[in-house]
């Protein structure tokens, strides 16, 4: 029988979460959904610790006294986006990618060093050491985290008709209890707009995304580009006048990519503490160009990873 895809797991469980919670689902702790939730399987997680794990964000891994897995993650973070999202990566991978535990082995998979070869621990600091099957996995755990803490038809309706400001950014990642930059992302997938995201620091890109309609423009964010000299980014908040809630003009060139260059809006978020910014850029609407045909892929371990 073949599993289901991370977005229909997802939502098949926000789908349920709705009809059960309603709207307080939103602010029901995460932790009391997942261990209600799994309690009636055989090998329910049974327990949900937040600890500091040092570089670990989480980890699921099955408990050495019986059937059961546990979750642990890390709480060590001043954002709490970052925690609600990784409790909700590690569900994904429970119920996604796990072995269910019988009661007969449930100690099988305990190597002589005492490391189950079942548990799945999740650093991102190790991704040059991982597979291509431990890519697709975390990369599935990402999906089905985005999916049920922002269902889209709830995401839409928060934001339709509503011009792009960060009070509306915050709105959402409030009522999801996610971070700034799972909301920009999630927008990025399923926005009509041409708009594009870029995370910089020390004045280069570290990674981006343009929407569909953008990319099928030319628009491309490519890692370690340099921030336009004349960016709000690369300009620092005082280039903003003050106006930190609202998209900067810009005029044309810019910003400039393979295809040439626009006037642009740039709402910037500056993150001082991470040495960070979060860029949204928006372009009119322009007639499209050829659809590019080269099939695009978030990077699982760089779509998350600022946490502001």
């Amino acid at each position: 029988m073949n599993r289901k895809s991370p977005k229909k797991a997802a939502n098949d469980l926000s789908v349920l979460l709705h009809q059960v919670l309603g709207e307080e689902r939103f602010t029901r702790s995460l932790d009391e959904i997942v261990l209600e939730y799994t309690k009636n399987q055989p090998d329910p997680i049974a327990k949900v610790v937040a600890d500091s794990l040092g570089d670990f964000e989480g980890m699921l891994r099955p408990s050495r006294k019986k059937p059961c897995w546990h979750i642990v993650y890390n709480n060590d973070t001043d954002y709490r986006g970052r925690e609600k999202f990784t409790l909700a990566h590690e569900l994904g991978h429970y119920l996604l990618h796990r072995r269910p535990l019988g009661a007969a082995d449930f100690t099988s998979g305990v190597a002589n060093d005492g490391v189950d070869e079942r548990a799945f621990s999740c650093n991102p600091l190790d991704r040059h050491l991982w597979h291509k099957s431990k890519e697709e996995i975390e990369g599935e755990a990402d999906t089905f985290a985005s999916y049920l803490l922002m269902p889209l038809d709830d995401y839409r309706q928060q934001v339709a008709g509503q011009d792009m400001s960060f009070d509306l950014l915050r709105h959402v990642a409030r009522r999801y209890g996610v971070s700034l930059t799972a909301v920009v992302r999630k927008w990025i997938e399923f926005t009509d707009q041409r708009a594009a995201m870029v995370l910089g620091r020390d004045g280069f890109a570290l990674w981006g995304w343009s929407s569909d309609s953008a990319y099928k423009s030319g628009i491309f964010i490519n890692s370690g580009m340099e921030l336009p000299e004349m960016s709000v980014a690369a300009r620092g908040p005082s280039s903003q006048n003050g106006e930190t809630n609202l998209p900067i003009a810009l005029r044309e060139n810019v910003w400039t990519f393979a295809r040439g260059s626009e006037p642009v809006r740039e709402l910037t978020i500056f993150a001082s503490r991470l040495g960070q910014t979060l860029s949204i850029l928006l372009f009119d609407d322009v007639p499209e160009r050829d659809a590019l045909e080269e099939p695009r892929e978030w990077d699982t371990y760089d779509q998350f990873r600022w946490r502001g």
